[in-house]
């Protein structure tokens, strides 16, 4: 019997490997349900999966403030990729977060693979799933894909 051992690849790049798998998992979900179930029916499958994927990590930040859930943001994202800082600003007698995504992962691994931005299928169902189940407010100020820096978002306390 001959043993046939695959090359050391460095940890340094077995984690970008990782980083870049994650980061293209849901947008291949996507593509993968619109060309199985058309476009409308697989953007609701995926919509519907999402959500319900989105509630289950929100149920961990019940009860906890906008700042609580930044912070653990912060500590957590630079695993996945991210390069990511928060800032606490006083306006008009309430707090507001801004969260600055300075590197995204999904950005640019779809960008990589000539895959269409994932804005749509990320940041876009977390600010309307954020406040459809009052966990916050999330406003976009600023987006790479439009020319900016950085992806910025303003978040605040649901009405």
């Amino acid at each position: 019997m001959t043993k046939v051992v695959g090359k050391e690849i460095p940890w340094e790049k077995q984690r970008d490997m990782l980083v870049e798998m994650a980061a293209l998992k849901a947008p291949m979900q996507y593509q993968s349900l619109v060309k199985v179930y058309g476009p409308e029916k697989g953007k609701a499958i995926y919509e519907a999966v999402y959500e319900e994927n989105f509630k289950l990590r929100a149920a961990r930040f019940e009860g906890k403030n906008i700042g609580d859930i930044l912070m653990a943001e912060i500590d957590m994202f630079p695993a996945m990729g991210w390069k990511l800082w928060v800032e606490k600003l006083e306006e008009k007698g309430d707090v507001a977060w801004y969260e600055h995504l300075e590197k995204c992962p999904h950005l640019e691994a779809t960008r990589k693979y000539k895959l269409p931005d994932p804005c749509p299928l990320l940041c876009d169902l977390d600010c309307t799933l954020g406040e459809k189940y009052k966990v916050a407010r999330w406003e976009r100020m600023k987006h790479m894909p439009a020319g900016d820096d950085e992806c910025c978002f303003r978040i605040t306390r649901c009405p």
